[in-house]
């Protein structure tokens, strides 16, 4: 067996979205999805669209915020944030480091159980390739780079988002990942 690490994890989740910005308009796959699992009973607690976090996100969410606030067409954002998307964001996978975010409502049951319990399995899959590993969860604040990253960056793709939401941090484990086929 192979050794396995982060980054084999980040360059993959990194040709995923790419693929997907050039080919799919955007369109999230299959792989993009966080299966969020009980880390003792392995049972299903949701399944998340994740956003893939930079590692010093505050300025590309700044870049984000000025691309949306540019213009009030939703289509010419969008455009432009897949071209953006498509082309070099995705290029240097040494600017992630594997942890994700997702977006709720705000104060939903969902993001309360999360909270409760903090620690989960997380699994990702697409064809034939996945990963299974265990993440910490927490929920930014409004005024954190990440939770500002994932606003602006999921605004590109909900024009009618407020910011009257959740945004839940997961932050995975640098032991114990596993690939899974």
């Amino acid at each position: 067996m192979s050794h396995i690490s982060w980054s084999d994890f980040v360059i993959w989740q990194c040709n995923l979205r790419q693929r997907n910005f050039r080919m799919f308009s955007g369109k999230p796959s299959e792989g993009t999805t966080a299966l969020i699992l009980d880390n003792k009973s392995n049972k299903e607690i949701a399944s998340l669209r994740s956003v893939l976090i930079e590692k010093n996100s505050l300025n590309t969410a700044k870049m984000f915020e000025f691309m949306i606030k540019k213009t009030h067409d939703p289509e010419e954002r969008f455009s432009k944030a897949v071209n953006f998307f498509a082309y070099d964001y995705y290029n240097t996978p040494n600017n992630f480091d594997g942890s994700f975010t997702a977006t709720f409502s705000h104060k939903s049951d969902l993001t309360k159980k999360m909270l409760k319990k903090k620690k989960y399995n997380v699994q990702f899959f697409e064809r034939d390739t996945g990963f299974n590993f265990n993440v910490s969860v927490s929920k930014l604040n409004r005024t954190d780079a990440k939770w500002m990253y994932t606003f602006w960056h999921n605004s590109f793709f909900n024009p009618g988002l407020n910011e009257d939401i959740d945004i839940l941090y997961f932050n995975p484990s640098k032991s114990g990942l596993e690939k899974i086929a």
